[in-house]
């Protein structure tokens, strides 16, 4: 399927069906406005990442279509399906003051396969944090008294 086509399938099927975008809104609690642009591939006021996942998930098993083969498809398309997490473990990793080194360059997740298959994203061996008093006063305690 081509990437112009996606949408607009769906809303074939979703006429051919007799359900209406309102109908499809009040069940998934997705606004018809997301769901109209979904439609037309306007992907502009959507969420990205797993809400967006969701959101086609949810559209999908409401117009009779398998969920899983329009969400591959979605992710295969478009950005916004994006289930690479790099964005989300930066932020993180910026959060509580880790340096990471993060690559996401895996030659086989390049190309028009399925994103979930395959070896995840490699992370550098992670240094040793150095503990708050609490986790000394436990490891402490641990020793003294056995792991009970």
């Amino acid at each position: 399927m081509s990437r112009d086509a996606f949408g607009p399938n769906l809303r074939r099927i979703r006429v051919k069906n007799g359900i209406s975008i309102e109908k499809i809104a009040a069940d998934t609690k997705v606004s018809a406005d997301l769901l109209t642009g979904l439609e037309r591939n306007d992907f502009s006021r959507w969420p990205t990442g797993i809400y967006a996942r969701a959101y086609v998930r949810q559209y999908a098993l409401a117009v009779g279509v398998d969920p899983d083969s329009a969400v591959d498809e979605f992710c295969r398309l478009f950005p916004q399906g994006d289930r690479r997490a790099e964005r989300i473990v930066r932020e993180q990793a910026g959060i509580v003051g880790h340096e990471l080194t993060w690559r996401d360059d895996d030659p086989a997740a390049a190309g028009d396969r399925n994103r979930r298959s395959g070896p995840g994203p490699r992370l550098a061996p992670a240094r040793p944090a150095a503990q708050s008093p609490l986790a000394t006063i436990f490891m402490r305690l641990r020793r003294t008294f056995g792991k009970a």
